[in-house]
């Protein structure tokens, strides 16, 4: 029983458990939105090592842009019919959502950054990261397809 609360492995629990199949999905989001953000400094400015302070204002904007999403997924996308099963997510869901978003532009961060951009293999950050979204993002659609 405490486990059910944790991880939903039934439609009727996604939203409403810690974890669920949707929590990929977060983890996809958070390594796009920072590789997406981190573009803008890596690809126009990059001349040896990334300042860490646009480093972390990156990640304070993917941080800020991953709340925002939810707050539109429970407002918005609620009010327009386009929520799973028609329920908000549990403030649990929520927040464990955020955590998750955040982890995956973290890991983007570490990884990536400290792997490929130092040793000025600027393309290589860029395949690595997309390489792990897919990996991730194919997690979420078995995790999807098995939840019943």
């Amino acid at each position: 029983m405490i486990f059910d609360c944790i991880v939903a492995l039934t439609n009727d629990r996604v939203g409403l458990c810690a974890f669920d199949f949707y929590s990929f999905g977060h983890i996809c989001l958070g390594i796009a939105v920072f590789l997406f953000l981190s573009l803008f400094y890596t690809i126009p400015k990059y001349k040896g090592d990334t300042p860490y302070v646009a480093l972390v204002l990156v990640f304070i904007v993917t941080l800020a842009l991953l709340i925002l999403w939810e707050i539109i997924e429970n407002t918005l996308f609620f009010e327009l019919g386009w929520k799973f099963e028609n329920r908000r997510d549990s403030s649990l869901n929520i927040f464990t959502d955020i955590l998750f978003g955040t982890l995956g532009a973290i890991g983007t961060w570490l990884i990536c950054h400290y792997v490929f951009v130092k040793e000025k293999k600027i393309w290589g950050y860029y395949a690595f990261g997309l390489i792990a979204f897919l990996v991730w993002l194919i997690l979420f659609f078995v995790t999807e397809h098995f939840t019943v």
